[in-house]
């Protein structure tokens, strides 16, 4: 395809997606956020695409983020704060670029934290100590919430009452800044989706609620399908975020086709939930266009709001 063809097929999609905005009314498009993690090919790095565009930075995606499809939030992940790292002159810039194009970062999320739940105290202490740095970061960013793992076993019990202790003096430190602490079914204990539920609940803290992850979802016990939906609901009662994490999608429609993305926004907000749906994209393969992928999300996600 000639140069001139490939900026007239850009032009039309870039047309075709404004269109779709305007369609949206302002106050659904405002309830979405866009995980950097989505473009994760576009950033330079371990999980670079070479050849995948825009190329995209934290300090980038904020103006790409409202430019392309309209939206004013954006949710980082640690592993893409590139060789500057996340260092608070890193996180001051990111949060002005945010600012210069009226994006506001709603989150991180932390993969490289020690386990809450050591059993040593010593190693408690580090992790509340490290954790509290994370907040400081997030209050720079102008974030309201940051998404921490208990731990990255799969197979070892969690150690409860460490965690809980933990977890109880992040969300303090997390109500200083105006903060919120969040556990994520996406790694480690609170993969399950019960045991999430549970600390949530142990810690009993305004400062700790959830990220329900749609895409992080395994049956506990080989019900089916049917279980994604019913686990989601019962998170929904601790819920501050929602991971509107889309996985495969079809490669001439690009309707999203892993699970019912409108069903899980209709039983969400049948329980009154009216917060954040952070769209993520993250499967292997990849969406061979992952701007049209979003695009149906948005679509798919705020049509099915109240």
């Amino acid at each position: 395809m000639r140069r001139r063809d490939v900026l007239k097929a850009a032009g039309a999609a870039l047309l075709a997606s404004a269109a779709g905005r305007a369609a949206v009314p302002p106050d659904r498009l405002a309830r979405l956020a866009l995980s950097s993690s989505t473009f994760r090919a576009q950033y330079d790095g371990r999980f670079s695409v070479a050849t995948a565009l825009p190329r995209l930075s934290h300090r980038t995606l904020p103006a790409y983020a409202r430019q392309r499809f309209g939206i004013s939030r954006i949710e980082l992940w640690d592993q893409q704060f590139g060789p500057e790292g996340h260092s608070f002159a890193e996180c001051r810039a990111i949060r002005a670029a945010a600012d210069a194009a009226g994006v506001q970062v709603v989150s991180v999320e932390v993969e490289d934290m020690p386990p809450l739940d050591a059993a040593d105290a010593d190693d408690r202490a580090q992790a509340v100590a490290e954790g509290r740095v994370w907040l400081d970061k997030a209050r720079v960013l102008g974030c309201t919430s940051m998404r921490f793992n208990v731990n990255r076993s799969r197979t070892a019990a969690i150690n409860r009452d460490a965690a809980i202790s933990v977890l109880r003096a992040l969300a303090d430190h997390g109500q200083r800044l105006g903060v919120v602490v969040l556990l994520e079914n996406h790694g480690g204990a609170t993969a399950n989706i019960a045991t999430m539920i549970d600390l949530v609940r142990a810690v009993n803290h305004r400062f700790l609620k959830a990220e329900p992850d749609w895409g992080a979802w395994a049956p506990a016990s080989g019900d089916g399908q049917a279980d994604r939906y019913q686990a989601m609901q019962a998170a929904m009662a601790v819920a501050h975020i929602v991971s509107a994490k889309g996985q495969a999608f079809d490669p001439d429609t690009y309707a999203h086709t892993s699970f019912d993305v409108p069903r899980l926004v209709r039983e969400a907000e049948a329980t009154g939930y009216r917060g954040v749906y952070s769209i993520e994209l993250y499967n292997t393969p990849a969406p061979a266009d992952t701007a049209r992928a979003v695009d149906w999300m948005i679509a798919a996600i705020t049509g099915a709001m109240r």
